[in-house]
């Protein structure tokens, strides 16, 4: 395990002039030995593989590059090093997104040298580091995202078998038209089932319907996720 004296750090952010104050107040800290640079994905890359760093500090903007892109190859990788985003940003949203991604804090590049230095030695030990800032606003975040999922559930838990197939053809893109075609239902039958959907979802249109279900776990016809599916009639040749 690195030893409190010999903390090999890689910093992979674009902004140079940010980059190069950073590393060199890095290097001077006790117990770090070592500070790379690096600006491109291409050379953290090179760094990983040639100077073995014990952890990464990574702007997820890196010009037209993402930070996500190597976080998921991390993450991929056993024994890669740990990574630390540093972020001009602290929005709750893309947080969650970085530490599911795999990273294992988030650092605004507001913050004060020695709550770094305290989070690089706490993310070394096995931790994962949120400033106090932050974590309030994330876990609301959370709890939020927690109450929209056991809400789809309900909303899913609701309908009827053929309220779900209609919501399943129009997922699909299929008009009222088709769908009614599909089920072997008359076009007024399904356009009863969309307004029960509109009004169960809470939704006003059928398109912000189909996002909803979307954004919900609700799949097409034609996508295959373990669930029974309407066979389609053959026409006539």
């Amino acid at each position: 395990m690195t030893g409190r004296d010999d903390l090999a750090v890689l910093l992979v952010d674009d902004h140079r002039v940010f980059a190069e104050a950073l590393a060199n107040l890095l290097a001077i800290e006790p117990g770090i030995s070592r500070v790379s640079l690096a600006s491109s994905l291409s050379v953290a890359r090179v760094l990983i593989s040639s100077d073995h760093p014990d952890l990464i500090l990574l702007d997820l903007a890196l010009g037209e590059e993402s930070g996500y892109e190597l976080l998921a190859e991390l993450a991929d990788t056993p024994g890669s090093p740990a990574a630390i985003v540093l972020s001009g940003s602290a929005e709750p949203r893309l947080i969650v997104q970085a530490l599911e991604a795999g990273a294992r804090g988030w650092l605004t590049k507001t913050t004060r040298l020695n709550a770094l230095i305290d989070a690089l030695w706490q993310v070394l030990d096995g931790h994962v580091y949120l400033a106090p800032a932050t974590l309030q606003p994330v876990l609301a975040h959370l709890l939020a995202e927690v109450h929209k999922q056991r809400a789809a559930a309900t909303f899913v838990d609701q309908l009827t078998p053929r309220e779900l197939d209609v919501l399943r053809c129009l997922v699909s893109g299929l008009t009222r038209a088709e769908a009614a075609e599909y089920l072997f239902l008359s076009t007024n039958t399904v356009r009863t089932h969309i307004q029960s959907l509109l009004r169960r979802s809470g939704q006003h249109s059928a398109l912000a319907l189909v996002a909803f279900a979307r954004s919900h776990g609700v799949t097409g016809i034609d996508e295959t996720d373990g669930s029974v599916m309407v066979t389609r009639p053959q026409s006539s040749s």
